[in-house]
């Protein structure tokens, strides 16, 4: 009985120091497997950050492109909206002159007419 209580859980000074080392020696690997997983963990978090990193800059440089862009064409439509604008007043102070002189012209052939009508009716 005491050898198979002996080799089960050991007796005496010596077997629990040994027992304790190994416990220890157990802790230590299990310790120093968990530190490779932690810099392991690290090393995925690094690559994942430097490349969403990437992804993040090159999204930033097509969204500044592309604003650009978009004022570029909005400053272009601006001017050219400006230029139609001062093309169709203008057309609008030609159109109110011509309007004045047709209307100058009919009150003269008004009065013509009623000269006429005047000289025949008198006649």
């Amino acid at each position: 009985m005491d050898a198979t209580m002996g080799s089960i859980a050991p007796t005496g000074l010596k077997g629990k120091l040994a027992a304790l080392e190994d416990f220890i020696s157990m802790q230590n690997e299990e310790l120093a497997a968990q530190r490779q997983e932690i810099e392991s963990l690290r090393g995925d978090k690094a690559g994942i950050e430097e490349h969403y990193q990437g992804q993040l800059q090159e999204l930033k440089k097509t969204m500044v492109g592309d604003v650009q862009r978009l004022q570029d064409e909005v400053k272009r439509h601006f001017v050219q909206q400006k230029a139609e604008n001062q093309r169709l007043q203008q057309q609008i102070v030609t159109l109110k002159g011509e309007k004045t002189s047709l209307q100058q012209q009919i009150l003269g052939l008004q009065r013509r007419v009623q000269e006429i009508e005047e000289q025949v009716g008198a006649d």
